[in-house]
């Protein structure tokens, strides 16, 4: 027996305007991600500072995310289909996940470039006070636009915004690291420009880490609710006699759940019928994250039950 409700048109619509906003916020992000990583590029060439033109590259790829982003979202918010019957929105986690493995390979890259520098002994030119300027106003921008971000994350529970607000939060990171070894590098450290690099590096790496490891428990189909309060929520429901084979997955705002649900095996169908939508209710009161649940009733006792 399943008990599932349908996906009202009022649902759809709040869909539709949820993806709207979301790719509007990653409308915002290009802009600025673009306007900071051209300047940063612009001076890092004119300059030869191998950690601005690292912090160039590490906001290229946030410039980058946020267009595979407005491609994906565009694919995740089609509505179930035949084919798809649970919808598209794992699109969204799968682009995540690869928005932390392309960081990982940018930061490899950087690495080496900056290991190589520093064994060649090779120094930046002079830091300007141009670059300091330049540092200071991306680093402006970064500090509103990670902000921002993060806060539309949490407001839309959008899986893919807040891996990326995780991404453009380290960039204020990132930017304050190449500020220090540009001033290092004005009083004469010329391996500051190297080693500033590598801490942008290192902070990719922190940054793909987190990014991969979120979405990829939910690709894994991770349990989203602990089975102990599932258990708990459902034996507080008349007529219900045990309940086990509990089961979780999906994204944080859009819950998939199975279950077995034990009742008196004299009762009738209906009576059934009507345990089960009370389960439902309960389970969706406490968690109103669940979008789809599937009941399977069984009689207590019965010893050819599923095990």
């Amino acid at each position: 027996m399943t008990a599932a409700a349908p996906e009202a048109p009022n649902e759809n619509s709040q869909a539709q305007s949820r993806s709207r906003q979301v790719r509007n916020v990653l409308l915002i992000e290009l802009f600025f991600n673009l306007l900071v990583a051209g300047a940063k590029a612009i001076f890092g060439v004119l300059s030869g500072s191998l950690s601005i033109t690292a912090d160039a590259v590490h906001s290229g790829v946030d410039a980058s995310a946020n267009i595979v982003g407005l491609v994906v979202l565009h694919k995740a918010e089609k509505p179930p289909d035949d084919k798809h019957p649970y919808g598209h929105r794992k699109l969204e986690v799968l682009a995540a996940s690869i928005l932390g493995i392309s960081i990982a390979a940018v930061g490899f890259g950087l690495a080496l470039r900056s290991i190589d520098a520093l064994l060649s002994g090779a120094t930046s030119q002079p830091p300007q006070i141009a670059g300091v300027l330049v540092i200071l106003g991306t680093l402006t921008v970064n500090i509103f636009v990670a902000s921002y971000e993060a806060r539309k994350a949490k407001e839309l529970k959008s899986t893919y915004l807040a891996a990326d607000a995780a991404h453009t939060a380290s960039d204020v990171l990132v930017t304050l690291a190449v500020l220090v070894s540009y001033v290092a590098n004005y009083w004469g450290i010329g391996w500051a420009d190297s080693i500033g690099a590598l801490v942008v590096v290192a902070i990719l790496f922190k940054i793909s880490w987190t990014v991969i490891s979120q979405n990829l428990f939910v690709l894994l189909d991770q349990a989203k609710i602990d089975d102990g309060e599932i258990l708990t929520i459902v034996l507080g429901v008349p007529g219900v006699v045990d309940c086990h084979r509990i089961r979780s997955r999906g994204l944080s705002d859009e819950i998939i759940m199975d279950l077995h649900v034990h009742a008196d095996g004299e009762i009738s169908l209906l009576e059934a019928h009507h345990i089960s939508h009370e389960v439902e209710s309960a389970l969706r009161k406490h968690h109103p994250e669940i979008s789809d649940i599937t009941i399977h009733m069984e009689p207590a006792g019965d010893p050819h039950e599923t095990l």
